[in-house]
């Protein structure tokens, strides 16, 4: 069943730069996304980041390889 505070929607304007354009268009062909789920992720993706910061934590990627692993730390959340 859908939470009623979800099912209501909410119309925003954005001005993004032409990268940025680029960028959620390329994000949007490669992950078979419309644009607007993209934004929608992002929003998702930057609110889990923000409540991690909020609790200490570190927000990153990593991927293990069987020599080493490659950690990259994402900053300004």
């Amino acid at each position: 069943m859908t939470n009623p505070s979800e099912a209501a929607r909410f119309r925003f304007t954005v001005d993004v730069s032409k990268r940025l354009a680029d960028e959620i268009e390329s994000i949007a062909k490669d992950t078979g996304r419309t644009k607007a789920e993209v934004f929608r992720l992002a929003i998702e993706l930057l609110s889990a980041a923000r409540e991690a910061k909020e609790k200490g934590m570190q927000v990153g990627a990593w991927q293990d390889e069987p020599d080493r692993r490659l950690e990259r730390s994402f900053v300004n959340f």
